[in-house]
């Protein structure tokens, strides 16, 4: 599932995950509707943008986690500086990885596969720190 404010971003990110060759079983705008539609959809993986409206990636997150509707939760952000969290309190809040946008579609990629392919419940703990292009 991918969740970004910004509708141009959603549709790049999913595309980019549909051409290596994994499912998007549902999209949302905010984080409202990202909590609403991992409950609904209980998606493998979220990607996740941090600053939206409503509710931001964080709070959705942490009631993501907190609900078990998600296997993992991947944060992205542009603005990584301003959201007030260090990278170490985003995986204590159970965040399985971070991207800094602009960010590196092979990274993304190389997460997913690694997470797919363990094909157990058991949530191992990967840190992805930031990357730019």
């Amino acid at each position: 599932m991918v969740i970004d404010d910004q509708e141009a971003v959603c549709e790049v990110v999913a595309d980019a995950i549909r051409s290596a060759g994994h499912e998007i079983v549902g999209t949302a705008r905010d984080g409202v509707e990202a909590v609403a539609r991992a409950e609904e959809l209980r998606p493998d993986v979220v990607v996740m943008d941090v600053i939206m409206p409503r509710m931001n990636g964080v709070e959705a997150m942490k009631q993501i986690v907190k609900a078990g509707t998600a296997r993992r939760v991947m944060l992205m952000s542009g603005e990584f500086r301003s959201i007030g969290f260090t990278l170490e309190d985003l995986y204590k809040l159970g965040a399985a990885a971070f991207l800094e946008k602009p960010f590196n579609i092979g990274t993304l990629f190389e997460l997913l596969e690694q997470w797919t392919g363990e094909g157990s419940g058991e949530k191992k703990t990967t840190k992805s720190f930031p990357q730019t292009v």
